[in-house]
């Protein structure tokens, strides 16, 4: 692996633009320039270290996850424009985000969401599940979720009641990725899930994809790209029949952040000092 970015500590989240990288280090939120590797923006924003941070962005802004606080910042100098208590302890954390033009989604633990419109701020709370949601994803007009029970919900994004269900399992469903109309689910248990999102059916599985819990990266060509960091693996596979084309043995550690673009995958890890290249076409 290259570095992307060298900082003096561990990145627990990141956001990467056409010219820049945005990410969580230490107390402060750093932007990269991609072609100079220089940072050109530093901000305090937290009050002291955490490892447990979470970031997603879009063209405009920042939001950030931190135990039971979302902070919403301007994607260019990283003003903060709103911050919320949606919590008060390990009963009422933040556990997942989503993001779309309109609205943020925060999974509460024990089955809640908490809503909070980004024109007008205002914040409204629903039950949704019995249990926790740690994996969330927008598609058209519905909340893609899954459950740390096994479950897969398709939810209105209006209402958040439960349009479909989909049994997976037992354990957590960590991660999810969406592709087109296709999604993948990883499952706690080691099992790799092919839904489709047109009649939200499971289309195929395959088991023991890693000997511990693992994410979907991404799509790299044809291929989904898996991640395992605490067995320091990567795998791809082709997205259509879930068969295993190769995998990348890489030093990793408990838990990390991904970015797929072009042959490249940037990547963060408790065992990286910034942020990592690793070439897919290896």
């Amino acid at each position: 692996m290259e570095h992307a970015v060298k900082l003096d500590g561990i990145v627990t989240g990141f956001n990467v633009t056409e010219d820049c990288i945005d990410c969580i280090c230490g107390k402060n939120i750093v932007k990269i320039d991609k072609g100079s590797r220089e940072i050109i923006c530093q901000k305090p924003v937290f009050e002291k270290e955490g490892l447990s941070r979470k970031l997603t962005a879009d063209d405009e802004q920042i939001f950030v996850y931190d135990f039971c606080t979302l902070y919403v910042l301007s994607q260019k100098d990283y003003e903060l424009i709103g911050k919320w208590q949606l919590g008060n302890d390990l009963s009422s954390d933040i556990c997942g985000m989503a993001v779309d033009s309109d609205t943020i989604y925060c999974s509460i633990r024990n089955g809640k969401i908490i809503t909070i419109d980004r024109q007008s701020h205002l914040v409204n709370t629903f039950t949704v599940a019995e249990s926790s949601m740690w994996s969330m994803k927008t598609y058209d007009s519905y909340l893609v979720s899954g459950t740390v029970d096994g479950m897969a919900l398709l939810l209105d994004k209006l209402t958040l009641s439960i349009e479909k269900s989909l049994v997976l399992g037992k354990k957590n469903i960590g991660s999810l990725h969406i592709d087109g109309e296709t999604l993948y689910a990883a499952g706690h248990d080691g099992k790799l899930f092919k839904i489709s999102m047109k009649n939200f059916a499971i289309e195929s599985s395959i088991k023991n994809v890693h000997k511990k819990m693992f994410h979907c990266a991404g799509m790299y060509k044809d291929m989904l790209v898996t991640v395992s960091y605490p067995c320091s693996e990567i795998a791809l596979w082709n997205k259509d029949t879930l068969e295993k084309i190769r995998g990348i043995d890489t030093p990793l550690k408990l838990s990390g952040h991904t970015h797929i673009e072009g042959d490249f995958m940037y990547i963060s890890s408790r065992n990286i000092s910034g942020i990592d290249i690793v070439r897919l076409n290896e």
